[in-house]
């Protein structure tokens, strides 16, 4: 028996952040009598408006990854995998990173549940983003640091964070925490911790991986231990999450009896020339928990400031995705604007627009603004954080499902 079936991984130990306090309440100023021939004059106090509060952070601390979740896997799977390592991480299977399809027949895996999800190839955060969300504000308490603008929904812990938090925007899209799964292995393992788990149970055919719902612990292959170890060791070290004890134990050993291999090393080098940083625990530093990294976080005194009289500024007017055309597939100097370039290249796959392929067309024009991109599996309204996301996505991305009458609106919910 594997003498680490003994070791017991626990639960991250999360420093949650209670949200409390009572509603506010705002006084009426009061009103001087005046003679009865003339009407009161009315002070009135404009109410508060609370807006997002952002993360101040030096950037400069931070690794340079892709802008975004959709190009992070383009990237991954197109600049790091397409051939030189054509294999998903678990199970070892032949897969397609441009068709984005896994081989089940190359690797003896057979679908648990869904054959669909299991023939598909997905980005797996090996470090989940709900456990290191979990120590962000943002995350825990996404009404407070992102309250819902009026007409809007409220956003949810992840969209917050990735709205508000480069720490989090940063590690989220990380490459050396993303590695290529089986979709169908990559939802049942969620979020969950990694561990021993009792027995050899086997859901996916040959591919060695255990996954237990009922104490939310999953077990890797231990062809690949190691790997996760480094791996976890390093999102902690770079981004300041604390590992428990136990996490630290289970790792170390795992970092020793599954080394290093010529892949992983090579991975590393291909990771470090897009992001400008490498993995130190692949190439041999120990971890030392009290050498993570410290990044700053919202405070109350940060949120009261967002807090203030509500000042007459004009809204500013939503993009007209259906207004554009891919008729001609213009240059940058050419566009109108920014959002005409990031129509033309998620709507025209103009990809000349963004050379550097970190998912921001004509760098001059969109410089300032946080551009949207195209997400395959973002296709219904309950995952639009709002009615200018979901216009972007019927008519520059082609989710007809957004629009179920056909009238040119989409999620009714939103665009009322």
């Amino acid at each position: 028996m594997n003498p680490i079936k003994t070791l017991c991984l626990s639960a991250f130990a999360l420093s949650l952040v209670a949200c409390g306090g009572g509603d506010k309440t705002q006084t009426d100023s009061g009103e001087s009598q005046a003679p009865a021939s003339t009407p009161p004059a009315k002070t009135e106090t404009a109410p508060p408006t609370v807006s997002k509060v952002k993360v101040q952070v030096d950037l400069s601390k931070l690794p340079k990854t892709p802008g975004s979740f959709s190009s992070a896997k383009t990237t991954l799977y197109k600049k790091i995998y397409a051939g030189q390592h054509e294999k998903t991480f678990y199970c070892n299977c032949d897969f397609d990173p441009l068709a984005r399809r896994v081989n089940l027949d190359s690797c003896g895996v057979t679908p648990r549940k869904n054959a669909t999800r299991a023939e598909r190839i997905e980005a797996e955060h090996v470090f989940p983003a709900y456990q290191f969300g979990n120590f962000r504000r943002c995350w825990r308490e996404p009404k407070v640091v992102c309250p819902a603008e009026e007409g809007k929904r409220q956003m949810n812990g992840r969209s917050c964070c990735e709205d508000v938090d480069p720490v989090f925007e940063t590690a989220h899209n990380d490459l050396h925490n993303l590695y290529p799964a089986v979709g169908e292995v990559n939802g049942d393992r969620s979020n969950y911790n990694w561990g021993m788990i009792a027995g050899e149970k086997r859901s996916y055919g040959q591919c060695n991986i255990e996954v237990d719902s009922s104490i939310r612990r999953a077990e890797p292959p231990e062809t690949v231990q190691g790997d996760i170890a480094r791996t976890m060791f390093y999102m902690s070290h770079t981004y300041g999450i604390r590992l428990s004890r136990q996490d630290i134990q289970l790792y170390s050993a795992w970092n020793k009896q599954d080394a290093v291999d010529d892949w992983e090393r090579q991975r590393n080098g291909l990771i470090e020339a897009i992001q400008g940083n490498r993995n130190p625990f692949i190439d041999g530093q120990n971890y030392d928990p009290k050498k993570i990294a410290r990044f700053g976080d919202i405070s109350d005194a940060d949120i009261a400031a967002a807090q203030a009289p509500a000042p007459e500024i004009a809204k500013k007017a939503a993009v007209d995705w259906s207004a554009f055309s891919c008729a001609e597939k213009k240059t940058c100097s050419k566009m109108t604007d920014c959002a005409e370039a990031i129509y033309q290249l998620n709507a025209c796959d103009n990809s000349r627009l963004d050379g550097d392929g970190d998912g921001m067309p004509c760098t001059t024009l969109c410089k300032q603004q946080r551009p949207m991109r195209c997400d395959a599996e973002k296709n219904t309204c309950g995952e639009m954080k709002d009615c200018q996301e979901a216009q972007f996505y019927l008519h520059a991305c082609g989710v007809k499902g957004l629009d179920r009458d056909g009238d040119g609106t989409p999620c009714a919910s939103l665009c009322q």
